[in-house]
């Protein structure tokens, strides 16, 4: 067994840990930023709103999505979350011109779906509400 100075055997076992999950998460959370960078960019946003963190939920829950402000605060209340989430998600889906099931799968198998919508030329965005035109 390796030893570190001051006899720690926990640290080593520790750190390589540590190590392998960054060499899993940080990918990962790369692929899923451009899933959403894509994602905006198809529905008419800006790609680097999707980068800032309440920014870029407020532009997906209200510009894009086409809810209600109650429900982007939704997003940060426990419990409730989850609710606001899936409705998102099913406006979401319904906006790309998706079923329920693409909503769902949004929510909670995102690592297949986000893909799935970034990067299937033929799901486009479908804005069919007047009063909430994307901004350029």
């Amino acid at each position: 067994m390796i030893y570190l100075r001051g006899g720690n055997d926990e640290f080593l076992p520790f750190m390589m840990a540590m190590i392998c999950e960054l060499l899993v998460f940080i990918p990962i959370m790369a692929f899923i930023l451009v899933c959403r960078w894509k994602i905006f960019v198809k529905a008419g946003q800006e790609g680097w709103k999707s980068i800032i963190p309440i920014y870029g939920s407020y532009v997906y829950t209200i510009d894009i999505a086409g809810k209600d402000m109650t429900t982007f605060v939704l997003h940060f209340i426990p419990f409730a979350n989850i609710y606001s989430a899936v409705v998102t998600n099913l406006a979401i889906a319904k906006k790309f011109g998706k079923d329920e099931g693409f909503g769902i799968g949004l929510t909670f198998l995102a690592i297949v779906f986000l893909p799935w919508l970034a990067f299937d030329k033929k799901i486009v965005y479908q804005n069919n509400d007047p009063n909430n035109t994307p901004t350029l």
